[in-house]
């Protein structure tokens, strides 16, 4: 047989296992065309549910006959597969559904999450990028393994820039065991993961997947974020991204995850003060808690001289009124010129009432009289 007609017959058989109809190339569409217009001019579409209901994700064959001595023709598939219960996946299931969940362009929200992403110069050329994903603790199902209750997490992420070039990914599975009080406390405690890149500046998009290992739903979220060039711009100030907390936490948190290889706890821009913050997602916070705020100033100063003073002054704004207003000088601790000036904010509880407002933070290096800008939208509940 030749290699042409092989081909033609798996065509054939294709469109007949499929409910299609296969067309040899004639170089005449006229003809398929017409084909096509009669045999939708008359037709009966039928469908029905299954009395099947047993979630097994097996192949289910499916045969459709006509009585009577109707002289019809039938065109249907020949079967199809049955929905798979999580707990029935196998390794490879469970494989395959996250690369599909990946690839999807709309979003999942079968679990919902948030991210936030911030970013600290290393170098003059590279940045280290947090990145924190925010679950409601009342979301995940807890599982029972030797006595104790655990929560299972797998979590997939990847940072593409804006021609779809991956440059990027984590990957990680959290098996986070809890004592008593703390699974009584999940419900209302959200959980809160904590990884990193090194990137270069530039647009990226971050797209992170997480499912619950214990029921299998599936949330993802996409963030288009960029990294700017801080020395492009000798005008202004450099800074980091400001970092706002209401939760400050030991850095071996057992809920608070951090996995970022080469980047320890001393290194970390997130941990000061032998405390980590952990940043607000979407930034609503109580307002019986002290609200902090970080950022990294990177002045640089005179070679060889010290680091300059840094004057902050953090507001609080309802539309044009000023409601609250803190203000500090940050002093280098040594003589030596330093590569960063750390500027930390505590706003105390009860300072402001609760309500939405516009946080500004303002930051000023007289003595090379430049300043930075940062605002931002915070609602206190």
């Amino acid at each position: 047989m030749r290699v042409g007609q092989r081909s033609r017959d798996a065509f054939y058989a294709l469109a007949a296992d499929t409910g299609g109809i296969a067309m040899a190339d004639r170089n005449d569409l006229s003809a398929g065309i017409a084909s096509a217009a009669e045999q939708i001019s008359s037709y009966y579409l039928i469908g029905y549910y299954s009395t099947h209901v047993e979630a097994d994700g097996r192949y289910r064959r499916v045969r459709v006959s006509l009585v009577g001595g109707l002289g019809a023709e039938v065109a249907h598939r020949d079967g199809y597969f049955a929905d798979k219960v999580f707990a029935r996946f196998t390794e490879a299931d469970k494989e395959r559904q996250l690369q599909e969940a990946l690839r999807l362009e709309d979003p999942i929200t079968d679990l919902p999450i948030a991210v936030g992403v911030h970013y600290f110069r290393l170098n003059r050329a590279e940045y280290f990028v947090p990145v924190s994903v925010r679950i409601p603790g009342s979301e995940l199902a807890l599982a029972m393994r030797r006595g104790a209750p655990r929560t299972v997490i797998d979590l997939v992420g990847e940072v593409k820039d804006d021609h779809g070039v991956t440059h990027r990914n984590v990957r990680d599975k959290l098996d986070i065991r809890l004592d008593a009080a703390q699974a009584a406390q999940l419900p209302a405690r959200p959980l809160q993961y904590e990884t990193g890149f090194t990137l270069l500046p530039g647009r990226y998009v971050l797209k992170v997947l997480a499912r619950d290992g214990t029921t299998g739903r599936i949330g993802t979220f996409e963030l288009p974020f960029e990294v700017p060039n801080l020395d492009r711009d000798g005008r202004r100030l450099p800074i980091s991204s400001v970092v706002l907390s209401s939760q400050l936490v030991a850095p071996g948190d057992a809920v608070y995850r951090v996995r970022q290889k080469g980047m320890d706890d001393k290194a970390s821009p997130l941990v000061h003060d032998a405390t980590r913050f952990i940043p607000s997602v979407t930034r609503v916070f109580r307002a019986d808690r002290d609200l902090h705020a970080l950022v990294e100033v990177y002045p640089g100063g005179t070679p060889g001289g010290p680091s300059p003073a840094v004057v902050w002054v953090a507001a609080f704004y309802r539309g044009d009124v000023k409601t609250f207003e803190l203000s500090g000088t940050v002093v280098p601790a040594n003589a030596r010129r330093e590569a960063k000036s750390v500027v930390r904010v505590t706003i105390p509880a009860r300072s402001v009432d609760p309500g939405p407002y516009d946080v500004q933070l303002t930051l000023l290096a007289p003595d090379l009289q430049q300043a930075a800008f940062w605002r931002a939208s915070v609602v206190l509940r």
